[in-house]
């Protein structure tokens, strides 16, 4: 089971409570900080071959703190604050991945499993645009790979309701791509050729709708679309080159 991007969700919704600084800035009010709880459902395709889409609730706890943020396997730590820019240390799960009974097209192969990866991220506000770099890379020995990805956003607000359109690319080294898209020369079959994958510079946009207006917390609704690289779509494994996903979370403080 892929759950990339059901707990990116998790992680978005509850950044969509702790750390949306328009809302703050504009109510003239502090960022909240403490515990929240949330609760919500995900969407999602995934452009491996027969992979069944995804609907799934999503539970939400987390923390954020004047310098720590948790939300769920997501722990970030402020390490600099200046004049917009914010540079982050991080711990990111990767939930990406199979096992072989998740498709007919996976069978006889090995599961690729999650893993766990440290990086950096860099965000910078200056009025309503959002500018962000990050990287990471696995700690587990999973993949033995990193990734990297930079998105620019910018806020509209209308009333009580943020939207919040944002483009991005995000960079996948040849070892990521090769473990969760290759087939190695002894998994190959007769309908599945040998595949040696590389490095892939997938795109992504997204539009998000956030607000405060209900039941005394953050609820947010998101879409979303990635566009994979040749590299993913050209796989033995993969039949699309194209994933939409969505997500709409409910999140309040304690």
């Amino acid at each position: 089971m892929n759950l990339k991007t059901v707990i990116g969700a998790i992680a978005l919704a509850c950044v969509g409570v702790s750390s949306t600084p328009a809302f703050a800035q504009q109510a003239g009010a502090q960022q909240p900080q403490g515990w929240m709880w949330g609760f919500g459902v995900a969407a999602s395709q995934d452009v491996y071959t027969d992979f069944d889409n995804r609907v799934v609730p999503i539970p939400i706890i987390g923390y954020t703190g004047e310098k720590l943020r948790v939300y769920g396997p997501f722990i970030g730590y402020e390490l600099f604050r200046e004049s917009g820019f914010t540079l982050d240390a991080q711990l990111v799960p990767i939930f990406a991945g199979y096992e072989e009974d998740d498709s007919a097209v996976f069978t006889g192969m090995d599961d690729r499993d999650f893993s766990y990866a440290a990086g950096v991220g860099l965000n910078y506000n200056t009025g309503s645009w959002v500018y962000s770099l990050s990287t990471n890379a696995d700690i587990l020995g999973k993949f033995d790979g990193y990734q990297a990805s930079a998105r620019i956003g910018k806020r509209f607000r209308i009333n009580n309701f943020m939207i919040e359109p944002s483009i991005g690319v995000n960079y996948q080294d040849s070892n990521y791509v090769d473990y969760y898209y290759g087939v190695r020369p002894e998994e190959a079959t007769a309908f599945r050729s040998a595949y040696n994958g590389d490095s892939a510079l997938n795109t992504e946009v997204r539009v998000a709708i956030s607000t405060r207006q209900f039941l005394g917390g953050m609820t947010r609704l998101e879409v979303g679309a990635t566009f994979f690289d040749d590299s993913i779509s050209d796989s033995p494994l993969t039949d699309d080159d194209t994933a939409l996903n969505a997500m709409l979370v409910y999140t309040r403080f304690f």
